[in-house]
């Protein structure tokens, strides 16, 4: 570069077409969990998210937080594309094109209103369309922002903070079917409530952050109350699937350490943390990410290792933040990271202190799950359950237990005499539950599949009665034993119920 005389320096101005491309690999819940971090950085301890409707379906988003709000300088900033501001250590923002990138992936149109403590409110909005052209924005009313600041405070209770409100959607259901509408925002909002629920679960847990949900006609939302989001820990099982885990392996990089800390779930689970958003521990093996608290990767192994339906159980949580930007490249969108050439040959002479290495790791999971799944294979096949029994349970039985397809066994409800609580109709095999009781059971209103822990119970209890060729004398000891301490217990259930 020495060779050459420099003329002037000039300075290149992107060009705004760009912003059409802004957010096109956001999904809504990557979307809005952007707009979460956003929130926490102001402070906020209160997020809630409004999905609002019109004839049933999606019309406006709207995050709104308790934070410690923007003024109109600060406003001007969040509004510019690429701006970044002067990040403090706990932040989580991190490229400043965040606010941009989540909304526009949705919406046509970006409208931020927002309150400090001690200056007036103010509100911005952006089009798209006209964003794209010249980076234009709006500078909104004071008169305005400060309705719009009243609405803030009706659902948050904090007079600072702001709100973020996406209008003109794209990507939502478009059609006449009322159905298929609600159906789509119920799915919606099933998916964003567990993302968010496993993308924050370390701050709900921890009482830092309470989110929201609220889904209501866009005419109510004043009055609308919100649905909380519960945590949901990709960690949360009670023991651990092989002894000695979870345990820590350690990569080195010339200077850098890091710590994975791995873990095997135990096999043939299926609770909130295994399922994760419909999906089942085979799509949510690998590496789970954290940056200060915040999850940032659910999944995945970042091409240092297979997936295998026999790998379902192994998680890994990275929980370095040192590592990301040197080790480790995360996208704007945050949701996963690229893992440097250095950091997979890291992982590649990894070990533990007892001398585990990342492929043994891999290898005690894989053997957890054949293991489980080898126990269970030993099971007896078990009468189907049939009437009485809603899709779900009989799902859950069917997963546990081989079925018998030849016969079936169904638990309902009739009128026996007081003081009886079941009947065993061996010849039609049925349990009958005696239904001047199901109120106890079924209190607001019985249906055919209702009281479905009450009928598992029963089904695991009286399962073998129904699958033999006729009724021995061990089965009709069992029917009396268990008739008489039924009896006897829901006379006195019936009896603290009464009082």
């Amino acid at each position: 570069m020495s060779d050459f005389d420099v003329v002037e320096t000039i300075t290149l101005q992107p060009d705004a077409s760009l912003v059409k491309s802004l957010g096109a690999h956001h999904t809504l819940e990557s979307a809005v969990a952007d707009l979460v971090d956003n929130c926490l950085d102001a402070g906020a301890s209160k997020v809630v998210v409004q999905l609002l409707t019109t004839a049933d379906q999606l019309v406006q988003v709207e995050v709104i937080d308790n934070g410690s709000g923007m003024d109109a300088r600060a406003a001007d900033k969040a509004m510019t594309l690429g701006h970044q501001r002067e990040y403090a250590d706990h932040d989580l923002g991190h490229f400043g094109i965040g606010l941009k990138a989540a909304s526009f992936g949705h919406a046509d149109t970006l409208t931020v209103w927002s309150s400090t403590h001690d200056m007036a409110p103010v509100g911005r909005r952006i089009r798209r369309a006209d964003f794209s052209k010249d980076f234009s924005c709006e500078v909104l009313s004071e008169h305005t922002a400060a309705a719009a600041a009243v609405h803030r405070k009706r659902v948050t209770g904090m007079g600072s903070g702001t709100s973020v409100v996406w209008t003109d959607l794209r990507g939502t259901y478009r059609g006449t079917n009322a159905d298929e509408a609600r159906m789509w925002l119920s799915n919606a909002e099933r998916s964003l409530r567990s993302h968010l629920g496993v993308t924050f679960h370390r701050l709900i847990a921890k009482e830092i952050l309470d989110i929201e949900i609220v889904v209501d006609d866009v005419e109510y939302a004043d009055e609308a109350i919100g649905t909380p989001v519960r945590a949901i820990d990709p960690f949360g099982y009670a023991a651990s699937g092989r002894p000695g885990y979870p345990k820590d392996i350690v990569a080195q990089s010339g200077d850098q350490r890091v710590v994975l800390q791995c873990h095997i779930w135990p096999p043939k689970v299926d609770i909130p943390g295994f399922r994760i958003s419909g999906k089942t521990g085979g799509s949510l093996q690998g590496f789970y990410i954290y940056r200060r608290d915040r999850l940032l990767q659910v999944g995945g192994w970042s091409e240092v290792a297979n997936s295998s339906a026999h790998r379902q159980l192994a998680r890994v949580v990275l929980d370095d933040e040192t590592a990301i930007g040197s080790l480790l490249t995360m996208n704007p969108e945050k949701a996963g990271l690229r893992f440097e050439p250095l950091f997979r040959d890291a992982l590649a002479h990894a070990n533990a202190a007892d001398g585990t290495t990342f492929d043994t790791y891999l290898k005690d999971a894989e053997s957890a799950y054949v293991e489980g799944n080898r126990r269970i294979s030993r099971r007896q096949p078990v009468i189907t359950p049939e009437k009485g029994f809603g899709p779900k349970l009989r799902k859950s039985i069917a997963a546990e237990l081989p079925l018998r397809h030849s016969d079936a066994l169904s638990i309902q409800w009739k009128r026996l005499p007081e003081g009886d609580f079941i009947d065993v109709d061996f010849g039609n095999s049925t349990l009958w539950l005696n239904a001047r009781y199901r109120y106890l059971f079924a209190p607001e209103r019985g249906s055919l599949n209702d009281a479905p822990m009450l009928k598992a119970l029963l089904f695991l209890l009286t399962h073998t009665v129904f699958e033999g060729a006729h009724l021995g004398p061990k089965d009709k000891d069992n029917i009396a034993l268990w008739s008489a301490i039924l009896s006897t217990a829901v006379e006195a259930e019936e009896a603290i119920r009464g009082d």
